[in-house]
Order: structure tokens, then C-alpha cells, then sequence
């Protein structure tokens, strides 16, 4: 079953693969691809599905995409583990349980500085101005301060409650 295809330039993009995006990448290959024929804009999928990991982008959009992941997302929900004040982790699949929840805690925290729903706050949806703008929204950020942000979001609720 395929998921159903983003959307860009208005119209629904067109699954095709890595063998059609990237003709000289044979580990690509078989990869599944959304891309649109209008402007050729593309992006990939989530592993082993067709689910669009955000909307086709073009090669600027993809740059500044790779580049807020690579330079300033990641590297503050892949230590989460070791720089979010957590005692006794205690071993892989506890480390991994921690940086799952630190990765969608980064989500809640830009979605709330850049003013942005949470469900509409994923780089895979962003612009390159987004990006810009979730670059400086986490400058000087970092994994402890997303956690206290969290904390206290969650002792709001339970008050509220």
C-alpha cells in the first residue's frame, strides 16, 4: 500500500525511486522517492514505508535542511543521554529511550520559539528561511534547557489538570 503523496507546486508528487533521483547511487537504488514533476523537487521516505519524511524540496531546500539537522539539531538530542542531567543510564537501549524522547522534546521547544504548531514543526516541512530562523531559534540552546522547558510545560499541564 502507498501512502498518500505530498504535495507540491500544488499538485500530488509522483513516487518513483532512487534508480530515476539518483542514477549513479546503486545503494539508492530501490529507495523510494516523492518527487514532483513540475519543478523536480524531491524528498524520501520513512525507512521501509512510502511515508514522505516532509515535502519535495529543491537543492537549496535540501542543503539547508541537511545542514540545520547535521550542525545544530542533532548534535543536541543525540547526547541527550549524556548531557541531560539523567542518572544511571543504563546501557543502549536506555540511552536510546532518552534521546527518542529528547528528539521530540527539540520538536516542542523550537515549535514554541518559532511560533509554529507542533505538528507543522519538522525540518522535512521547512523552507530555507525556516531553517534560518530554527538555526538562531537554537543558538545557544542546550539539551539541559530543553528539559527544564519540558519539565515545567509538564507541571503546567498537571496543574491545569
Amino acid at each position: 500500500m502507498t501512502d498518500a503523496p505530498p504535495l507540491c507546486c500544488g499538485v500530488p508528487a509522483r513516487l518513483t525511486n532512487g534508480a530515476e533521483i539518483y542514477p549513479n547511487r546503486p545503494d539508492l537504488r530501490t529507495k523510494p522517492i516523492w518527487k514532483c514533476d513540475r519543478c523536480k523537487s524531491y524528498c524520501g521516505c520513512h525507512p521501509n514505508t512510502t511515508k514522505s519524511l516532509g515535502v519535495p524540496a529543491d537543492a537549496a531546500t535540501r542543503k539547508a535542511r541537511s545542514q540545520f539537522h547535521d550542525q545544530v539539531f542533532d548534535p543536541l538530542w543525540k547526547n541527550a543521554d549524556k548531557t541531560g542531567g539523567y542518572a544511571n543510564v543504563d546501557g543502549p537501549r536506555s540511552a536510546s529511550k532518552i534521546r527518542k524522547a529528547a528528539r521530540g522534546r527539540l520538536y516542542g521547544f523550537l515549535a514554541e520559539k518559532m511560533g509554529l504548531a507542533r505538528e507543522h514543526c519538522h525540518t522535512g516541512m521547512f523552507t530555507v528561511e525556516q531553517c534560518r530562523q530554527a538555526t538562531e531559534a537554537l543558538r545557544g540552546v542546550t539539551y539541559p534547557m530543553v528539559r527544564k522547558w519540558h519539565d515545567a510545560k509538564k507541571q503546567q499541564r498537571e496543574q491545569a489538570a
